[in-house]
């Protein structure tokens, strides 16, 4: 039984699943940390562009016709 603890100790094959893991999880924490930053700007701009245009003075256009 102590020989099956310390190969089981030694084997190397599922270490790269927690590498991934790792990764994987860090780089998803980095495109929350990303999202919420970008976020929250986006909004600020968004808003901004709101109350610009809704400032725009929109006239209506003549007619456009064909001179004879």
């Amino acid at each position: 039984m102590p020989g099956q603890f310390h190969k089981f100790l030694a084997d190397e094959l599922g270490a790269i699943t927690v590498d991934w893991v790792v990764l994987t999880g860090i780089a998803v924490g980095f495109g929350f940390m990303v999202l919420a930053t970008l976020g929250s700007g986006t909004t600020d701009v968004g808003a901004q562009m709101q109350r610009n245009l809704g400032a725009v003075q929109v006239t209506q256009m003549p007619e456009l016709g064909f001179s004879e």
